[in-house]
């Protein structure tokens, strides 16, 4: 009955321990999981909201892919006339007057182009008169109207500019404006499948106003306006169609392709359930666009053969020769020059005429080369963030910050690859920055989480050991400090305690300072040895220092290390004595060297945080500590400075060792078999202790017997080889005869041995 109830504490007793692992490492990772699921709701709201930090990341995002692989360009029927800086130059600066337009618009049409479109605004009457102003220029030929034939001078620049837009497929511009509400007329009609897709386009603040004359003779009118929401930085996108709310208005861009091919209606496809536009109808093109009737303008870096200068156009002989350039195609007519202000920044990062981003996307629809974003691109890069959130959590939890960062790139790569296939091979655009960003961030979130929170426990352990044990050994208790019981838990150690020989009156014929000067130098050196060999000193007491192994961190060796480190004690000693580096006067010097005890046992203890609440030690306690204690006190009775109890000798059998036969320990009720340590491996392998082995075990029979010729014979059989391995080892050789009853009782071993895992 009493062994079933010690079974069921010692149970009790191992149980605790791992009750208390347990609580602490479920509370660490439900911090670390609820930490990273705040994240994660709290990022999932910031894509919701979508504000403006996030929309720019993402355009960002969509900017790389397209400088990582522009746009191959592919020859289209389309031409921008520019008037660049030689064109001022050489027809005068800007505005030029409209007859002048008028005998460019000719020029063109004569060269065979399809369509003709301005990139300007005409919302005023021209004042100038070519006669006037421009001498240098010739004056048109007379032209025919319906009270005969008139000159210049008779008609306004801009009724010769309307009979030019009449004679050919003219497309005009108007522009947006919150302070006009007047809007041109709408050339075309609009056909809807599904839903009336007004509510969902871009809607125009207000137009400024065309000239009527103007409007009316054009063939077509379009909005010139690039989006109102792209970037100060770059142009992403071009809205096709606009709206006011009830009626649809078309860009110059669509109504350019529509006067070219000669169509009558725009079809617009709406979705009611999906509250978005999907797609434009554009006489032979379909043109998927965006929830708001937008077009993602996806680049060609800058070609100059898509311009020709409009100084060339007046050139007779310059446009004989472009005339196979121009034949059959839509010319578009901007502006490069940099006083007239049309110029804007591509995503490609580049400068370029607003005109060029119509002519980019006139190519994206008549090669059919488009970027979109589906219906499924947000879930998916929600799902890509959440993944991406969760495993570096996860990798954070069970591995370390640096561990999460490498499995956070292995993730970033497989997103990436997954973007840049939708980019290149489906013209899908997925937001990469907002996974790949959320997943940096929560691994932030985290690291701070475990710095501030359960570093502190790295800190507090770091705090405890760092006066006792060696740096590597605190550098791997803080890579396992998980592993660390604080509170208490038992486990085999072994023990050490040291203390100096005759310390007593050596302090009575020295100064306090003296005596603290002398500990200070001894003990030092005793702890770096101990330190060396990975062991925890747990505390200095006056003369005496006590030592362990095999926590917080479990050693396999540990017997080994402690016998190593008592070794290196005694070689410690006796080379400050060599040295005489004790600083110890001259006249207490004289008496003889300094030596020390030490006693060594392994057995169960427990091992934790022992005091009160406001002041604790790590420390160990129990029957192993104990024993270890009173085999330090038996040195001087067995008459050796390293005695070890079997429990440690037999975990260390190829170190040299000599039995010292069973001593009753002071609290003990059994005898305690001990031994003495003489050497390590190399000792324990000479033929001198060989040969000494065999002579002790013979001394041990007789003293077992007590034959005191026996005795005495095996006494200076052994002498001899003992004197071989210092005096210390003779003194334990000749006082053994002095201890029969230690000899003559039954070994015993009071202390459960747990073997070294």
């Amino acid at each position: 009955m009493l062994r079933s109830r010690k079974i069921r504490s010692t149970q009790d007793a191992e149980q605790k321990p791992r009750d208390a692992r347990w609580h602490r490492f479920l509370s660490y990772h439900l911090g670390v999981i609820l930490i990273s699921l705040v994240a994660i709701a709290c990022l999932i709201t910031l894509r919701v909201l979508d504000p403006f930090v996030l929309r720019e990341a993402r355009q960002t995002a969509f900017d790389l892919l397209q400088r990582a692989e522009p746009r191959t360009y592919i020859d289209a029927p389309i031409k921008i006339v520019d008037i660049d800086e030689r064109s001022l130059e050489k027809l005068g600066q800007w505005p030029w007057p409209r007859d002048q337009l008028a005998e460019l618009v000719d020029r063109l049409h004569a060269a065979g182009a399809a369509a003709v479109a301005f990139d300007f605004l005409f919302v005023e009457q021209d004042r100038m008169t070519s006669s006037d102003l421009r001498p240098e220029v010739p004056a048109p030929v007379p032209r025919a109207t319906e009270g005969g034939l008139v000159t210049i001078s008779k008609i306004s620049n801009d009724e010769i500019f309307a009979d030019a837009l009449r004679r050919g497929n003219v497309v005009l511009g108007f522009g947006s404006s919150s302070q006009v509400s007047e809007l041109p007329p709408v050339k075309a009609g609009f056909a809807f499948t599904g839903d009336d897709p007004a509510p969902y386009i871009t809607k125009l603040p207000g137009g400024a106003r065309l000239l009527p004359v103007l409007a009316d003779a054009a063939a077509g009118v379009g909005s010139v306006n690039l989006r109102a929401d792209n970037s100060a930085r770059a142009v992403r996108v071009v809205q096709l169609l606009w709206s006011d709310g009830e009626d649809l208005y078309p860009s110059l861009i669509t109504e350019s392709l529509r006067i070219a091919q000669g169509a009558q209606t725009y079809v617009v496809h709406a979705d009611e359930g999906a509250g978005r536009v999907q797609s434009l109808r554009l006489g032979g093109f379909d043109v998927p666009t965006g929830p708001r009737g937008e077009l993602f303008l996806y680049y060609t870096k800058y070609l100059p053969e898509r311009y020709v200068s409009a100084a060339d156009i007046f050139d007779n002989e310059r446009l004989t020769a472009l005339v196979p350039d121009l034949t059959g195609k839509i010319i578009l007519i901007g502006t490069s020059a940099t006083g007239l202000f049309d110029l804007h920044r591509t995503a490609l990062g580049q400068t370029v005429p607003g005109v060029e981003m119509h002519a980019q996307a006139m190519e994206q629809i008549i090669h059919q080369q488009f970027l979109v974003r589906k219906d499924w691109t947000r879930t998916a890069e929600v799902l890509a963030m959440i993944i991406a959130c969760l495993s570096v959590s996860l990798v954070t939890i069970f591995g370390t910050a640096q561990t999460a960062l490498l499995v956070g790139a292995a993730i970033s790569a497989v997103i990436s690859l997954g973007v840049w296939y939708s980019f290149r091979d489906l013209g899908v655009l997925v937001d990469f920055s907002f996974p790949l960003g959320s997943g940096l961030a929560v691994w932030f979130v985290v690291t701070i989480f475990r710095y501030v929170v359960t570093d502190r426990e790295k800190r507090g352990i770091r705090t405890a050991f760092s006066r006792y044990v060696h740096p590597e050994v605190l550098k791997d208790i803080e890579r396992n400090y998980s592993h660390v019981q604080l509170g208490g838990e038992n486990c085999d150690l072994t023990v050490m305690f040291t203390d100096v020989r005759n310390f007593t009156p050596l302090s009575e014929r020295l100064a306090p300072e003296e005596v603290v000067s002398f500990l200070n130098r001894l003990l030092g050196r005793l702890g770096s040895e101990i330190t060396q060999e990975a062991g925890v000193i747990d505390k200095f007491i006056g003369d005496s220092v006590m030592a362990f192994w095999n926590a917080p961190l479990r050693q396999p060796d540990h017997c080994r290390r402690a016998c190593a480190a008592a070794l290196k004690m005694r070689a410690a000693v006796e080379e400050m004595n060599a040295e005489q580096s004790f600083g110890l006067p001259e006249h207490v010097a004289r008496d003889g060297p300094i030596e020390i005890g030490v006693g060594i046992n392994t057995g169960p203890a427990c091992v934790g945080n022992v005091g009160s609440a406001e002041r604790f030690n790590y420390s160990a306690i129990g029957d192993a500590v104990n024993v270890a204690a009173r085999a330090e006190s038996a040195c001087k009775e067995v008459g050796y400075d390293l005695v070890v109890c079997r429990s440690t000798a037999e975990q260390v059998p190829d170190f040299a060792f000599l039995d010292a036969g069973g001593v009753a320990l002071k609290g003990k009720t059994s005898r305690v078999s001990l031994m003495v340590l003489v050497g390590d491996e190399t000792v324990s392998g000479s033929p001198d202790f060989a040969a000494l082995r065999e002579k002790h075990a013979r001394l041990l029979e007789a003293l077992g017997r007590r034959d005191p010729s026996s005795i005495e014979e095996a006494l200076e059989a052994c002498r001899p080889l003992a004197r071989r391995f210092g005096p210390k080892l003779v003194e334990f050789i000749n006082k053994m005869p002095t201890r029969l009853e230690d000899f003559a009782a039954p070994e015993t071993v009071e202390l459960e041995l747990i073997p070294a895992s």
